[in-house]
């Protein structure tokens, strides 16, 4: 098990923080993710024909800029900080506090919703771009549209009997590994939206900080 999870540990967490997040907001506001954007688009689309959720239509297109503000945030740091190391190190120090200030913000009712999940937009902006700009993190977590592809590609294959070359069936794996744990994000932020409200975004917050703490160790002891 060891060897199936080492270079996606990493990945793994990201893809559950992801799923956390929006399964969080997505109950929480009644219809907004903060890490899909292409759920967005589809959500504006039913606003603009008259479809219930649409009233959420003007959070919803806050998220594109917020998202891109997100994601810059991150390239900024990539060009100020050297080694790349330790730029993905402090942008998954700033997503954990974003994060967290959320829960904050919703504990001590200091704020909107809405506010606390367009904190959340910001973060998993910031997220999604340093694992395209750091190759070292893992494969990409939030191409969830690609990983379930794959884990149908893995699932074919197997039930037609072909036999997958060393390479192609760590594809398949990796696709199957972050689909689940894409899945166990969504169903912990039910879950915690149930139970704790906005303030289960410690959580997430917590694991980043840890995913923080093992990639900072880890590049010291190879670079």
């Amino acid at each position: 098990m060891q060897n199936i999870l080492r270079g996606k540990g990493n990945s793994l967490t990201l893809a559950f923080v992801s799923g956390f997040a929006d399964a969080l907001f997505f109950i929480h506001l009644g219809g907004l993710f903060v890490g899909l954007v292409t759920g967005n688009v589809i959500l504006i689309g039913l606003g603009l024909a008259g479809h219930e959720k649409g009233w959420l239509r003007g959070l919803q297109i806050m998220t594109f800029p917020l998202f891109m503000l997100g994601a810059a945030l991150a390239a900024i740091l990539v060009v100020w900080l050297r080694p790349l190391q330790k730029a993905t190190v402090w942008t998954m120090l700033i997503a954990a506090f974003a994060f967290a200030t959320a829960a904050f913000l919703a504990i001590f009712n200091l704020g909107p919703t809405s506010a606390c999940a367009l904190l959340a937009v910001v973060a998993m902006g910031m997220l999604t771009a340093i694992e395209r700009l750091d190759s070292g993190l893992g494969p990409p977590f939030s191409l969830m549209t690609g990983n379930v592809a794959g884990l149908a590609v893995a699932a074919a294959r197997r039930l037609i009997g072909y036999k997958e070359r060393p390479e192609e069936w760590g594809q398949s794996l990796t696709s199957i590994l972050l689909v689940v744990g894409f899945v166990l994000g969504c169903a912990g932020g039910a879950f915690a939206q149930a139970t704790v409200g906005v303030a289960g975004m410690l959580i997430p917050a917590g694991m980043l900080l840890v995913v923080a703490l093992f990639y900072s160790s880890n590049s010291r002891k190879t670079g």
